[in-house]
């Protein structure tokens, strides 16, 4: 090959290798420049979007403060509606209540007093008031006005020293004055009945007043309601246990062993006998 096609050989291939080397140099160069433009296009965009939902945040925190801050005002002014409503219907109702409190008053009957005792005790007679259990009062169906008798179980000491128990009907026909602090009402037998004690006030002369507050004392009483269309007074044995034998014996014919020792009255025995009648007269 001749020396000057040689040369254009070689310029040649060196023109064709500075071209393809300045093909791939405009390639990197175009591809960096396209990485570095995407990138900043990158970068600008998430500054935009973070500069946004910046924005968005702080509008939806300021569009929540003032939500907030209505609410509150709504709240504030609820509550001070309602306590005015509140004190609205405090004041009425107090006035309703002073209204009815009035009206009471007015139509209020007038208080009877009840007249004193004293009134209502016979002339001659003391008001005195015993305690008694509710059962030994008739069961507490008694009534201001009842006369009872009054039945004592006396502990009487003995000449041994020991104590000997003794029933005796003390009082008979005593008029009932007041039970508890109760001197008209009739009836009152529920309140009675379920009390354990009942004070029972009855009229007495001086010396019983005091022969009450005495067998009081010494032992335990039971009342004996009886008819008002009764007043006979009657005499009866104080009882122990030879009289309760001696009854028993002569109206049962059952002879029980008296525990103080005395031994019951037999009755007397009757012998069968023959009576002989002639011409209607007996011989």
């Amino acid at each position: 090959m001749p020396i000057e096609n040689k040369r254009q050989f070689i310029i040649i291939t060196v023109a064709v290798l500075a071209g393809i080397a300045s093909v791939v140099f405009m390639s990197n160069y175009v591809q960096t420049s396209i990485s570095d433009r995407t990138s900043a296009l990158a970068e600008r965009y998430d500054a935009q979007q973070k500069e946004m939902a910046t924005r968005i945040q702080q509008r939806a925190d300021q569009q929540m403060a003032a939500l907030a801050q209505e609410l509150q005002n709504v709240k504030s002014q609820q509550s001070q509606e309602l306590q005015k409503q509140v004190v609205a219907l405090q004041q009425a109702r107090q006035a309703e209540l002073a209204a009815l409190a009035k009206q009471k008053v007015e139509t209020r009957p007038a208080v009877m007093r009840k007249p004193s005792l004293a009134l209502k005790t016979p002339a001659g007679k003391r008001a005195v008031t015993i305690k008694i259990d509710s059962l030994a009062a008739v069961g507490g169906l008694i009534n201001p006005g009842d006369f009872v008798d009054v039945i004592a179980q006396l502990n009487v000491p003995a000449q041994d020293m020991d104590k000997k128990a003794v029933t005796a009907m003390i009082f008979q026909g005593l008029q009932v004055l007041a039970v508890n602090t109760n001197e008209e009402d009739l009836g009152a037998y529920d309140e009675q009945q379920a009390a354990l004690f009942l004070k029972i006030t009855v009229a007495v002369d001086p010396q019983e007043a005091g022969l009450l507050a005495f067998a009081e004392k010494n032992g335990t009483m039971e009342l004996a309601l009886r008819s008002p269309n009764d007043t006979d007074h009657t005499m009866v044995k104080a009882n122990t246990w030879k009289t309760l034998t001696d009854y028993v014996l002569k109206n049962q014919g059952l002879d029980i062993q008296n525990p103080d020792g005395d031994n019951a009255e037999k009755p007397e025995e009757h012998k069968p006998s023959i009576q002989i009648f002639r011409g209607g007269k007996e011989l």
